[in-house]
């Protein structure tokens, strides 16, 4: 070893054992310590005075969820509008919230066929509350049973706070 290389490691074990700082004094043995005078001459305390004291002012409830109202039918934009300005937001992320739409066997009992779609979901406490749909060709009655299977959907995340998804077949 060099005595560049034992002067540097000297050195580390220096600033090492400095930043580990001092240890803590040992905890004391709280049967080790004698009572002190003034604590045997002390009057024991009434029941009364160990009983809890009520509070005089009442703690705050726990502020609650406003539930929006969500209407059959309704576009995501207007989900969006029902939310109060007050509600705290929650995000879910894309990838979680698209999982329940990407699976194909959702929308075969629909017979997209060759058919293609654009949809936008807006999910509250895990359902999806509002759909905006557009199919290509344009086909209602394939609209309306791929926005009923999409309402039998539940997602994995329940909370109380509105998150959409965009997803295209």
């Amino acid at each position: 070893m060099t005595r560049g290389h034992f002067i540097c490691s000297v050195a580390f074990v220096l600033l090492a054992a400095a930043c580990a700082g001092p240890k803590p004094p040992p905890a004391e043995d709280p049967s080790a310590v004698s009572p002190t005078p003034e604590a045997s001459a002390a009057p024991a305390p009434s029941p009364d005075e160990d009983a809890p004291k009520p509070d005089a002012s009442p703690k705050p409830p726990k502020e609650e969820v406003v539930e929006p109202t969500f209407t059959p039918d309704m576009s995501v934009e207007d989900a969006i509008k029902a939310i109060p300005q007050s509600a705290e937001r929650v995000n879910v992320d894309q990838e979680t919230l698209s999982k329940p739409l990407q699976e194909e066997s959702l929308y075969t009992p629909c017979k997209p066929g060759a058919a293609h779609f654009t949809l936008r979901v807006a999910v509250w406490r895990g359902k999806a509350v509002a759909i905006d749909l557009n199919t290509t060709p344009k086909n209602p009655k394939l609209a309306e049973c791929l926005k009923g299977r999409i309402r039998e959907l539940t997602w994995p995340v329940k909370v109380p706070s509105l998150n959409t998804v965009e997803y295209s077949m």
